[in-house]
C-alpha cells in the first residue's frame, strides 16, 4: 500500500485540532518544531547570497520574528499626495523623461508587500550583468488576501537613470546598467509603486528546481505545443493540464516567435509558470522542499536579509499566505495602454505610462493617487509608426 505523501503544511499543522485538549503539550511541540524549522531554514540561508545593507531598494525596515497570529494585521492607510499626467511634451523621449522625473509620490501601503522577480537572460548574469529577460511583480495584499501578479514588458521604451547612466532604452537594459537597483528604480519611477524587495535568478536554474518538484502543470495552447515541437528538441502535448519537465517549462516560458503579440503571450506564459510553481510548493513533500531549497539558495540574489526571510516564512505559515487567491493581471497589454512601434530601427513597446501606472496602483492597492484628465493626450500621438 502506498504511503500518503505528507505536505509541508500538513506536517506543521497536523495536531492543530487537538490543541484545546492539551494546550501546554501542543505549545511545547510547536516551539520545538518551530526551532527545528527555523534552524533548517537558517542553514539553507547560509548558501544564499543576500544583501543586508541595500539602501536604495529596501523600503521596509527589517522585521523581528514575533509570535504568529491567526489573522492578518490591518493598518490604517496614509494619505498620499496626488500626481497628474504630463500635459505637454515635445517628443516621445521628452514625455518619458517628464513622467519618470515628475517627483510624484510612489504609492505604498503597510498592507502590501511588493516583491519583484527578475529573470535574467544568461547563467552568469547575476555576477556579470546581462538583461532582465523577465520582470514580474508579485504583490501580497494582507487586506484582500490576494497575491497579484503583473508582468512588465522587457521591450518597453522608457527613460532610465541606472548605475549612473542617463539614457532612453528598453526597460530590460536597466539591469545591464544598474543591476537590481537599476531595474527597481526604473519600474518605480514609471509605474509609481513602491517595491520592497527583489529576487533575481537566472532562468537556467529553474530547470533543476522544477525537476526537483516533479515538474509543473500548466495550460498549453495547441499552437504553443506545435511551435515547441517543431523548433526544439522537446515534444509536449497541449491541453488544460499538461505536466512539463524543467527543460520543457523553460522553453515554454521563453518562446516569443510563436506569437504575433510577442511579449504579451510570453509574459502570460511566465506568469503561468510562476503560479504553478507556487501551487507545487504548497503540496511539496519535506524531501522535495529540501531539494528545492538546496538548489534555489545557490542561484538567487536578493536584498531580503536572512532574518526577514525567516520572519516572512513564519508569517506565511501562521497567516495562511500560501492559501491566498493568486490573480494574474494582463491589463498592460490592452490597446489603450500598449502599442508596438519603432524607435529608429528598433522594435519596441510604447506604454502610456500614466494610464498604465494608474491601473497598476489600483490592482495592487485598490486605490490610486494618479489623476488623469479626460481630455489629456496620451503618449501615442508622439510616435509616427505604431502597430
Amino acid at each position: 500500500m502506498n504511503k500518503k505523501k505528507t505536505s509541508v503544511l500538513d506536517f506543521l499543522w497536523k495536531d492543530k485540532k487537538h490543541r484545546a485538549k492539551n494546550f501546554n503539550f501542543i505549545l511545547t511541540v510547536f516551539v520545538v518544531i518551530s526551532a527545528v524549522i527555523l534552524g533548517f531554514v537558517n542553514s539553507k540561508l547560509e548558501m544564499m547570497e543576500t544583501q543586508d545593507d541595500i539602501t536604495t531598494t529596501t523600503k521596509i525596515e527589517q522585521q523581528q520574528i514575533t509570535e504568529p497570529v491567526t489573522q492578518p494585521i490591518i493598518y490604517d492607510e496614509e494619505e498620499l499626495k496626488l500626481m497628474k499626467a504630463i500635459s505637454e511634451a515635445g517628443s516621445l523621449n521628452d514625455f518619458l523623461y517628464q513622467w519618470s522625473e515628475n517627483g510624484g509620490e510612489l504609492y505604498s501601503s503597510k498592507n502590501v508587500i511588493n516583491l519583484l522577480l527578475i529573470g535574467l537572460d544568461s547563467e552568469d548574469a547575476l555576477e556579470n550583468g546581462g538583461r532582465s529577460d523577465s520582470m514580474i511583480l508579485v504583490s501580497l495584499n494582507k487586506k484582500t488576501s490576494q497575491i497579484n501578479m503583473i508582468s512588465f514588458f522587457r521591450d518597453a521604451w522608457c527613460y532610465t537613470n541606472a548605475g549612473g547612466y542617463d539614457t532612453f532604452n528598453k526597460m530590460n537594459a536597466s539591469y545591464y546598467y544598474g543591476g537590481p537597483s537599476g531595474v527597481i528604480n526604473t519600474i518605480e519611477k514609471n509605474y509609481k509603486i513602491d517595491i520592497d524587495y527583489y529576487v533575481a535568478v537566472d532562468f537556467s536554474s529553474f530547470v533543476d528546481i522544477i525537476d526537483a518538484l516533479g515538474g509543473l502543470t500548466v495550460e498549453v495552447q495547441q499552437y504553443e505545443a506545435e511551435y515547441i515541437n517543431a523548433t526544439t528538441r522537446y515534444t509536449i502535448n497541449h491541453g488544460t493540464n499538461v505536466t512539463l519537465s524543467g527543460g520543457e517549462a523553460l522553453v515554454f516560458a521563453r518562446i516569443r516567435q510563436s506569437d504575433s503579440d510577442s511579449d504579451v503571450s510570453r509574459t502570460r506564459r511566465q506568469r503561468q509558470v510562476i503560479t504553478s510553481l507556487i501551487n507545487s510548493v504548497k503540496n511539496a513533500s519535506i524531501s522535495q522542499l529540501n531539494d528545492v531549497l538546496d538548489l534555489l539558495f545557490q542561484y538567487v540574489k536578493t536584498d531580503l536579509s536572512k532574518m526577514q526571510i525567516i520572519s516572512y516564512a513564519t508569517q506565511a505559515l501562521a497567516n495562511g499566505w500560501l492559501n491566498y487567491e493568486i490573480v494574474q493581471h494582463s491589463f498592460l497589454s490592452e490597446a489603450d495602454i500598449y502599442r508596438t512601434g519603432y524607435v529608429g530601427s528598433s522594435s519596441v513597446v510604447i506604454m502610456d505610462f500614466p494610464l498604465a501606472a494608474q491601473r497598476v496602483q489600483n490592482a495592487v492597492y485598490g486605490d490610486t493617487n494618479i489623476v488623469l484628465d479626460e481630455e489629456r493626450q496620451n503618449i501615442f500621438y508622439l510616435v509616427d509608426e505604431l502597430d
